[in-house]
């Protein structure tokens, strides 16, 4: 089985640049990647498709990612926004979850409402207590399980600590010695790797623009954005496939 990890598209309505950087562009060099893939089962997006929450930006991701004719698993991030919830799409789907091949995919909501904006969603991250119950009540059936959310449940390094999981202790007890093999997060931007308790954690670098723990906080890491590609087999191989160019608008 073969699935690739995109994350933190931050597409803006029709395609305005933000931060000197035009993520509709790195979007398509995405599509791009993707289409070149062979064998791939299923695409899973880790949230912040939308950088504005707009519906027009929804709709473009799901028109483009519908060329693929795979299968398109999404949970929300904190710059996506509850309307998303209400469109008919042709290939984006927000189950909470979802067989793909032998393992079970579970999306798990970390993302709590902006009371200064109605329906977005604030940066930290938080998995609400009806949410971790959930989760308790379906990793221990014997099936090989894997969780999908947007916040990191463990610390990333560097300045990108900065804005994890809260309850990422809670989450992290729920999930020890039980069927699950595999997380798969976004939000810092980068790719990382860790393996704790038999528990392998994944981040995707982001489509839209990247970070580095060791650059300065928000330096945007040219070149760094990217897809994760998951290979299961007796063990979870991951390697990361770069975008073939990114697009940084200069101004004078």
């Amino acid at each position: 089985m073969k699935i690739a990890q995109i994350s933190d598209i931050h597409l803006t309505e029709h395609g305005q640049v933000i931060w000197d950087t035009d993520t509709l562009s790195h979007f398509e060099s995405a599509i791009q990647v993707l289409s070149k893939i062979k064998d791939l089962d299923a695409i899973i997006v880790s949230g912040d498709l939308s950088n504005d929450g707009s519906e027009w930006t929804y709709h473009y991701i799901d028109e483009r990612l519908a060329t693929l004719k795979l299968p398109v698993f999404c949970c929300l991030g904190n710059h996506d926004s509850t309307s998303a919830l209400s469109i008919d799409f042709k290939c984006l789907r927000f189950d909470r979850e979802a067989m793909i091949g032998e393992w079970r995919f579970l999306f798990i909501n970390s993302v709590s409402g902006d009371p200064d904006k109605l329906g977005f969603f604030k940066s930290r991250g938080l998995i609400l207590d009806d949410a971790l119950a959930l989760l308790e009540s379906k990793i221990h059936t014997g099936i090989k399980t894997a969780v999908v959310l947007h916040h990191p449940p463990i610390e990333p390094g560097g300045w990108l600590n900065r804005k994890p999981l809260e309850n990422k202790e809670d989450f992290n007890d729920i999930i020890r010695e039980s069927d699950v093999k595999l997380v798969l997060y976004g939000h810092i931007h980068c790719a990382q790797q860790n393996k704790q308790s038999e528990i392998l954690y994944s981040s995707a670098p982001a489509i839209g623009f990247a970070y580095d723990k060791d650059l300065p906080k928000y330096q945007i890491a040219d070149g760094q954005e990217g897809i994760s590609i998951l290979e299961f087999g007796k063990e979870i191989m991951i390697h990361t496939e770069l975008l073939p160019f990114t697009t940084k608008i200069e101004f004078a």
